[in-house]
């Protein structure tokens, strides 16, 4: 029984000391901070860029979607490895890499659902005047 109570007092005890190792985001210092926050800008801008270029060799939104999302991965790794070496809590580093990943995948969902609505209404405006033209 003593060896069982020992055992894990001294997990206790080390799993608290393991926890103290980690820190925050907010705890960083204003230089890592910055830091941190550009990596996020470098990702935000390359899924902003990505979705304004034109992929002609791509017939889905699907596929749009799916390559934008592995070019701009690079820009997560780099983020998730910044905040490891800085001893940020593993669990947050990837919680904020999966809401970042998220987020933008909701926007660009949005976005690409938006566009193909409007092509939709533009095609049957298309329809409608080329229905017009040949009754006259």
């Amino acid at each position: 029984m003593s060896k069982t109570v020992f055992s894990a007092a001294i997990l206790a005890f080390s799993s608290m000391a393991m926890a103290q190792d980690y820190i925050t985001p907010a705890d960083l210092s204003v230089e890592q901070s910055n830091e941190m926050y550009s990596m996020i800008t470098q990702y935000n801008s390359c899924m902003m860029q990505s979705r304004l270029q034109a992929h002609p060799e791509i017939t889905s939104g699907e596929a749009a979607a799916n390559q934008i999302m592995d070019s701009c991965e690079p820009h997560l790794d780099k983020l998730k490895l910044y905040l490891t070496e800085n001893n940020v809590e593993p669990s947050l580093v990837e919680g904020m890499a999966k809401t970042m990943r998220s987020r933008a995948a909701r926007k660009m969902m949005t976005q690409t659902m938006n566009n193909m609505a409007a092509q939709a209404q533009a095609a049957g405006n298309a329809e409608k005047m080329n229905q017009e033209n040949s009754a006259d």
